[in-house]
């Protein structure tokens, strides 16, 4: 049956690049970009793809099966434990290893792809069944010893099944991951979201990761491993279903990461997933940064992450929100010094029917409640503007009210169903497989955009099925890829169309959180559950293993055990949420001078520090924070790149225990730092080996729990 084509990530790239085709017989091509460098040895019959220190060699040639040579770190350690191909291919009924000429795989040719500061490797081989094409792709970039790979499939009716983005054996050594979101309910503590896991991996005890619906439902897709001198990391660049199995035995670990079990037939062209993987010397700290360079430059290429101060309705308001309203939360919010002002679901006909909170009903109208908005949604943001805010707007393109199903637009065939149910007694899941269904969103998307204009929209995704409808464009297996690739078709149309909306990724809180989701998001809203200040810390802090801590976004809310009139400690209300992007949801009608000045002066502090966290990378100094026998004080430290300036957040947990010592790590050792305290100012100066070594003692503070300490290379 026919397929998406998924191309959309090639075609971006390759835009304006050029592209050159290298014969085997060549005796040598290079591309260069820093220090970033693709060359290629004729003798040898290989291809090496060399950045940051970090350098991958593959067998490429016609006289030699296709494999990884050597995965070598700047510390000269070679990190595969085999020469082997890195990635497997299941056709019909066998799973073959990419490459292979025994298999039935046939060289046809290398093509060097330069794009901007991306440097980009095309391997193509043919297989003899299927009339199928397959195409190996790796990237790199200057400044980061990353390599992100990916195949393109081509055929007509070829079926292609648990579609592999690596396949790689390392030396054994302790795996490190973080749990997913484990269940969005708002109301309900969940200590055990995004929390950092090991193991040592030892043979004979095999690890699974992975999840069956969006990517971080369970698991977060990233691991790293520890070496004797280096870290090696991956990431798997991949919303939906996905798996990693890691294999130890006596010689080595082999790691197989790709796509949960599917098949699917190819049409035209079909991207598989995307993988980033790397080594650097160090730890898991190093390999954060590392990733985080990646993340920047060649996911992104180059935008910059710019954590805006944001006021979002939902908490406060729920539904019950009006144009009256919205201008009076406007003023409060601008006079706090708040730059973006989201309005959160609940702006169309039909919502609240059931409750405040009931944004289901209506859901997939489309269109503004003229009874509230009698004047439509641009007119706020024209307030907005006004103001000196950005303008923001919730959306939840991916679900329809069942009620609207059958009425002028959304066509019931368009529903995904499972098992021949829509997973919902009230709304229904619409097929992003489905090219009509994706058109018929596209093109009410934007002509909301274009009549709002909104600086910002909230892209927002509260249930997910794995559909296995007939006429969707998919088969029964994979009806969660064929959706996922939909949803990167839309995205992708989205940043083409309007490059300087900024889009927020939010799936019931962060079900749907994966590195490759950077390429088209800004930020990304972690966990419904945005109180108490402790949980929100422990949240930031794994989830700052894997991401810029700049992309993650939670909000201060008026919480019952945290409140915000008279409040015990408004300080660390707000610096618990200060190491990603801050985020405001409390009425602001009622406050005291005194208590507007307070958060006031917080916000001040935020946009203080805002540049370093913008470029940073996280790392954990103390274990991560608990509501429950957690760390007496819990310490994270957010660095640039060039190590130049650092942002340390400390939180005293237990009264008990008034002092702690903190060492920061990754200074340069011959550089003076000055050490600044946002509450009492200049703390003295010191070397980075002075630092490292002996630390910086933290006293209990009789003004509030929580600290935070700039550390400044001086010139």
């Amino acid at each position: 049956m026919p397929r998406l084509s998924t191309g959309w990530l090639l075609a971006v790239l390759i835009v304006g690049a050029l592209v050159t085709s290298v014969p085997a017989e060549a005796a040598t091509a290079v591309a260069q970009q820093g220090d970033a460098s693709i060359s290629h040895d004729a003798a040898a019959g290989t291809w090496t793809l060399a950045t940051a220190g970090a350098s991958l060699t593959l067998a490429l040639d016609p006289s030699r099966d296709f494999a990884i040579v050597s995965l070598l770190s700047a510390s000269g350690t070679i990190w595969n434990a085999s020469v082997a191909a890195d990635s497997v291919v299941n056709i019909g009924r066998r799973t073959l290893a990419f490459g292979s000429r025994p298999a039935g795989f046939t060289y046809r040719q290398v093509a060097v792809v330069t794009h901007g500061n991306t440097l980009q490797l095309d391997a193509t081989f043919g297989f003899q069944a299927g009339n199928l094409t397959l195409t190996r792709h790796y990237a790199i970039v200057p400044g980061s010893p990353s390599f992100e790979a990916w195949m393109t499939y081509q055929g007509a009716g070829a079926s292609v099944a648990d579609l592999n983005a690596l396949q790689i054996a390392v030396p054994n050594g302790v795996v490190h991951w973080l749990t997913g979101l484990q269940g969005d309910n708002a109301d309900v503590p969940n200590d055990s979201a995004f929390t950092l896991q090991d193991r040592r991996l030892t043979a004979g005890q095999p690890l699974a990761l992975g999840a069956t619906h969006r990517a971080s439902e369970t698991t977060v897709p990233w691991f790293s491993i520890d070496g004797a001198r280096d870290e090696f990391y991956a990431a798997l660049m991949w919303s939906g279903a996905w798996s990693a199995a890691f294999n130890p035995t006596g010689a080595g670990t082999t790691i197989a990461v790709g796509l949960a079990s599917m098949s699917t037939s190819v049409s035209t062209a079909v991207d598989g997933p995307h993988v980033v993987f790397g080594i650097v010397p160090g730890g898991v700290a190093e390999g954060t940064a590392a990733l985080r360079s990646y993340v920047l430059d060649g996911i992104r290429g180059g935008r910059p992450i710019l954590p805006l101060v944001t006021y979002n309705t939902w908490f406060a308001y729920g539904t019950e929100i009006d144009e009256p309203s919205m201008r009076a939360e406007m003023d409060r919010a601008a006079a706090l010094g708040v730059e973006l002002f989201v309005i959160d679901a609940g702006w169309y006909a039909g919502t609240g029917a059931a409750g405040p909170f009931d944004f289901d009903a209506g859901l997939g109208g489309w269109a503004a409640d003229p009874a509230r908005f009698p004047n439509g949604l641009a007119p706020l943001r024209e307030y907005a503007h006004g103001l000196g805010l950005r303008f923001g707007l919730w959306v939840e393109p991916e679900r329809v009210n069942l009620s609207l199903v059958g009425a002028p637009g959304v066509e019931e065939t368009w529903l995904a169903t499972e098992g021949g149910q829509y997973g919902s007694d009230h709304a229904g899941q619409i097929c992003l497989a489905n090219a009509a269904a994706r058109q018929w969103l596209m093109d009410h998307l934007t002509a909301l955009i274009d009549d709002v204009q909104p600086d910002y929209l909230k892209w927002d995704n509260n249930m997910f099925i794995n559909c296995d409808r007939e006429g969707h464009g998919h088969g029964a297996t994979d009806g969660n890829f064929a959706h996922t690739s939909g949803l990167y078709d839309m995205l992708s149309q989205l940043r083409a169309r309007y490059p300087d909306l900024l889009i927020e990724n939010v799936s019931g809180g962060g079900n749907r959180l994966d590195v490759g989701m950077l390429r088209f998001t800004d930020v990304a809203w972690m966990d419904d559950r945005t109180a108490p200040s402790v949980h929100v810390r422990h949240n930031l802090q794994g989830l700052s293993a894997v991401f810029p801590p700049a992309y993650l976004l939670s909000f201060v809310t008026d919480h019952d055990t945290e409140p915000l009139h008279d409040p015990p400690d408004v300080p660390l209300y707000f610096r618990s949420r200060m190491g990603g992007a801050l985020g405001l949801c409390f009425r602001g009608d009622g406050f005291t001078d005194g208590e507007n000045a307070s958060m006031g002066h917080e916000i001040d502090i935020y946009k203080a520090v805002r540049a370093t966290i913008s470029v940073a990378a996280g790392s954990l100094l103390t274990p991560q924070a608990e509501a429950e026998d957690g760390p007496p004080w819990d310490v994270l430290q957010e660095s640039t790149a060039a190590h130049d300036q650092i942002v340390l957040s400390a939180v005293q947990s237990n009264g008990g225990v008034g002092q702690i010592n903190v060492k920061p790590t990754d200074l340069v050792p011959d550089t003076t730092y000055q050490i600044q305290s946002v509450d009492t100012g200049d703390l003295g100066t010191a070397t980075g080996t002075a630092l490292m070594s002996g630390g910086i003692d933290l006293l209990q503070s009789p003004n509030s729990a929580a600290h935070i300490l700039i550390i400044t290379a001086r010139q």
